[in-house]
C-alpha cells in the first residue's frame, strides 16, 4: 500500500477541519476489520484442506466485501450529516422567529447525523458473527488476523455507539426519536455474542 495514501488520510484526520472526524475514523476501523476477514477468506479458499468449508467461506467473503463498501459509505454519510449540523448552528438567531427556525434546523440535522453511525454499528454487529464463523472454519494459521478483525469490529461498535449518543444528547430527552433509537441500540447490542471477548 502506498504510504502516501494512508498519510493523506491521517493528515486530513489530524487537521483543524471538523471532517473527517470520529465518524469517519469509526467507519475506517470497521472497514479494516472487514478487510482482515476478507484476507482470511482469500487465504482459505482454494486450499484442499479447507474444501469442505469452501462454499461457506466464499459466502462470507461476499458478505464482508459488500459490508466493507457499505461501512465506507456510512463514513461519507456521517461527514455530510455533520456538515449539515455545523451549518444549522451557524444560522442567524437575532429574532425569536430565527431562534425557532435555527433550533428546528439543529434538531433535524442532529437526528440525521445520528443515523449513519447507528447503521455502521448495526453493520459491525452483524459482521461479528461472520468473524466468529470464520474463526471456526477458516485457515487456523490466520487465527490472529480473525481476532484482530473482530477486535476492530468491536471497537467500531463502541465508537459508533458513542457517535450516536453524542448526537442524541443535544436533542430534547422526550423526543420520540431519542427513545426509539436508544431502544434500537440496546437491541443491536443484545445480538452481539461475547462482544468484548478476545478468546
Amino acid at each position: 500500500m502506498p504510504l502516501e495514501e494512508l498519510t493523506s488520510y491521517l493528515d486530513a484526520l489530524a487537521s483543524p477541519s471538523h471532517t473527517p472526524g470520529g465518524g469517519a475514523a469509526a467507519a475506517v476501523t470497521v472497514a479494516q476489520g472487514l478487510a482482515l476477514l476478507s484476507m482470511v477468506c482469500n487465504l482459505t479458499i482454494g486450499k484442499k484442506r479447507f474444501e469442505k468449508s469452501e462454499q461457506k467461506v466464499k459466502a462470507i467473503l461476499g458478505d464482508v466485501t459488500d459490508m466493507r463498501a457499505e461501512a465506507l459509505r456510512q463514513g461519507e454519510a456521517d461527514m455530510e450529516a455533520f456538515d449539515e449540523v455545523m451549518h444549522a448552528y451557524r444560522l442567524p438567531c437575532a429574532t425569536e422567529d430565527q431562534q425557532f427556525a435555527r433550533q428546528e434546523a439543529i434538531d433535524r440535522s442532529l437526528r440525521k447525523a445520528a443515523k449513519p453511525p447507528f447503521r455502521l454499528m448495526k453493520l459491525a454487529a452483524l459482521a461479528i458473527s461472520l468473524a466468529d464463523q470464520l474463526k471456526a472454519i477458516g485457515n487456523p494459521n490466520l487465527a490472529s488476523d480473525v481476532l484482530i478483525g473482530r477486535l476492530l469490529l468491536v471497537s467500531g461498535i463502541d465508537a459508533s455507539k458513542a457517535n450516536v449518543e453524542v448526537n442524541l444528547k443535544t436533542l430534547p430527552p422526550k423526543d420520540p426519536f431519542v427513545s426509539d433509537l436508544n431502544s434500537k441500540i440496546d437491541e443491536v447490542l443484545a445480538t452481539v455474542p461475547d462482544q468484548c471477548s478476545t478468546a
